[in-house]
């Protein structure tokens, strides 16, 4: 069975990273030193846990014939592929995110997944779904 197998966003990653970062400086000016460390090692603690789990495939996003499989901390979801509409790659800047849009309208994010044309055609192609057109030109 053809499976895609997505891969962690690093750049993700690193702009979640900064973005605790630029918190904690923020918070320090506004002299909440201590708050501001105790969010600060909570925060990066979570991100490192989400790493890890990616690196050992104790998280995963799987997408073949039979729908898309992921893990979320620590639950096993199942989206089959009847229930599955529309392909989307949101482009923010250099974050790509792949959304799901499901027959009841109910969208699925990725964020933390990297995705690239070639594979989001392969996954619509296996899928038997559309890509959404309004962002798949764009980067055409």
């Amino acid at each position: 069975m053809r499976t895609i197998d997505l891969d962690i966003s690093w750049f993700a990653v690193l702009a979640t990273v900064c973005g605790i970062s630029l918190c904690y400086v923020m918070m320090n000016l506004v002299a909440l030193n201590s708050v501001a460390s105790s969010l600060m090692v909570l925060s990066l603690a979570s991100v490192g846990l989400i790493v890890l789990m990616t690196l050992t495939d104790k998280r995963f996003v799987h997408i073949d014939k039979a729908g898309i499989c992921y893990r979320t901390w620590v639950k096993i979801r199942y989206v089959h592929a009847d229930e599955i509409s529309l392909l989307e790659l949101q482009k923010f800047g250099p974050l790509r995110c792949l959304k799901v849009t499901l027959n009841n309208n109910r969208r699925l994010s990725f964020p933390y997944w990297s995705i690239d044309d070639a594979e989001l055609s392969r996954a619509a192609q296996i899928l038997s779904v559309p890509i959404s057109e309004k962002n798949h030109q764009a980067s055409a």
